[in-house]
């Protein structure tokens, strides 16, 4: 893996199974990085895994910061959104994604970060952006991270093999929806059972 082109190219593109070392090549593109670095993902276990893999390389945390996809938005909204119309956070009506508490964070997010304001907070904030588990995305996160790879130099990492959530059908096709994203190759070792010492021939 040519870890300086991943994090020099402006919108960056990787897909690899499971066990092969996504999550390891954010932690090594890091350290090809400067300044400080959002990484975003699902889950609070992902956000864990991530910090637990950094903090093992010995990064330091002025050059990075781990959160989810929904609680980055979340923090936006709430610094910046001054609409009274904001749905209970339990609220949930797929059918109506203007009732649905998650749609409607992502959705009035990404309005908010194409304001010029919000955009030279961000710029002052981070230097780039990696996003694992991209397979994960529903079309209305898809749309916020977009936003957000036009502001900062975008990692995206993912298997669409490996997809949890269907989003009623709105999942996000890697080959048409991240076209001018730079594919690099995928990585070639299993380096989960690698670093356990299975399987080894």
């Amino acid at each position: 893996m040519d870890y300086q082109s991943f994090v020099d190219s402006n919108k960056s593109l990787l897909i690899s199974p499971a066990g092969y070392g996504k999550t390891h090549a954010i932690v090594e593109s890091l350290k090809y990085t400067s300044g400080r670095q959002l990484i975003l993902t699902h889950t609070h276990a992902g956000v864990a895994s991530i910090k637990d893999k950094i903090i093992k390389a010995k990064i330091i945390p002025d050059r990075y910061a781990v959160e989810t996809i929904s609680s980055f938005s979340q923090r936006y909204l709430k610094s910046f959104y001054t609409g009274l119309d904001v749905p209970e956070q339990d609220a949930k009506d797929r059918n109506d994604p203007s009732k649905d508490y998650h749609s409607f964070i992502t959705e009035k997010a990404r309005a908010l970060i194409s304001s010029n304001m919000v955009r030279r907070i961000i710029l002052a904030t981070y230097d780039g952006l990696f996003v694992d588990e991209y397979q994960d995305c529903s079309k209305l996160q898809h749309g916020f991270l977009m936003a957000l790879s036009n502001i900062l130099p975008t990692r995206i990492l993912g298997d669409p093999l490996q997809g949890i959530f269907d989003f009623n059908g709105e999942i996000i096709d890697f080959k048409t929806d991240l076209l001018d994203f730079e594919q690099f190759p995928d990585l070639q070792t299993p380096y989960r059972w690698h670093k356990e010492g299975n399987n080894r021939g």
